[in-house]
């Protein structure tokens, strides 16, 4: 079977060009099959599709399945990004969990392969699987194991469990990048840019000051410091200098479909938060030609 090459998609429409249902369909009856199914789809009914990420799912699934003891298998070359895991789930699930890194009893390499005589500390994912089952864990996240090693992990763990972060040394741990014709946001931005690059023009924007208002109709963000901020700044301006937009910008701005007018003294800066909230899905960015300089130049 190659459901790739198919051109009429006829299990989309419910009409499917092949029916085996009745090799496995009396699993979903099951009660416990039938409450996986029930969390899942609670993570995108409603339209919430599209609305969390990937670490915000698995948070909710945690709360929807009510597991009362989680884990997470680590690399320990990943010890540093573990512990914003441990923290941010710590916070947004109530629970404490098991955290435990591949190189827990300090096996040697040369101990689990006769081939090798290094004394180097291996990689243990039966070690992990070993202490998660024996503490009672009832969820498992496995966060960045080498290849081989998630697939050991997981023959030998008793609980559920899912991957957060899957290993790529070279891609920043994005392997989907690796594919021929694959295109990301950054692709797609740059080949969406307009000649004027998301360009509002003074005059335009001054307009828009007289039948609008922020935030109600649109954002205005000024990305200067907040020095010169509180001494001068558009009425209804939003401060956020651009190296704080990272952590702030959902807070700021909950509305991804609103119209977002950013500005800068000069007009560089708000280039760069353009480009910026266009890749987190912003629809609709421009940025202040002139920025505020010209601004005041022309109202003052």
């Amino acid at each position: 079977m190659d459901c790739t090459r198919c051109l009429s998609k006829g299990c989309r429409t419910l009409s499917p060009c092949v029916d085996r249902r009745l090799d496995y369909f009396e699993n979903y009856t099951t009660e416990d099959n039938q409450d996986f199914t029930r969390a899942a789809s609670a993570l995108i009914d409603g339209g919430r599709a599209g609305t969390l990420n990937r670490l915000e799912e698995i948070t909710e699934f945690v709360k929807l399945k009510d597991y009362q003891k989680i884990g997470v298998a680590y690399c320990f070359g990943m010890e540093k990004e573990a512990t914003l895991l441990r923290d941010y789930l710590i916070q947004h699930t109530g629970l404490k969990p098991v955290m435990v890194s591949c190189t827990v009893d300090g096996i040697k390499e040369s101990e689990l392969d006769t081939q090798k005589t290094n004394s180097t500390v291996s990689c243990n994912p039966l070690g992990q699987a070993n202490i998660l089952n024996s503490s009672g864990v009832e969820f498992t996240i496995l966060m960045g194991l080498c290849l081989g090693h998630d697939i050991l992990i997981q023959k030998y763990l008793t609980m559920d469990f899912t991957t957060f972060v899957v290993k790529d040394r070279v891609l920043e741990h994005n392997p989907i990048l690796a594919l021929p014709g694959y295109k990301t946001a950054e692709d797609l931005f740059v080949e969406s840019l307009p000649r004027d690059f998301n360009l509002i023009k003074m005059d335009e924007f001054i307009t828009k000051l007289k039948n609008g208002k922020s935030p109600e109709d649109f954002y205005l963000l000024d990305l200067r410091g907040p020095e010169v901020f509180q001494e001068n700044s558009i009425s209804g301006s939003i401060n956020c200098l651009l190296n704080e937009l990272p952590e702030r910008y959902r807070t700021l701005f909950p509305d991804k479909h609103k119209e977002i007018i950013v500005y800068c003294n000069g007009g560089m800066q708000s280039l760069y938060g353009v480009m910026y909230l266009a890749l987190k899905g912003y629809t609709h960015v421009k940025s202040l030609s002139g920025g505020y300089s010209k601004y005041r130049a022309q109202t003052v």
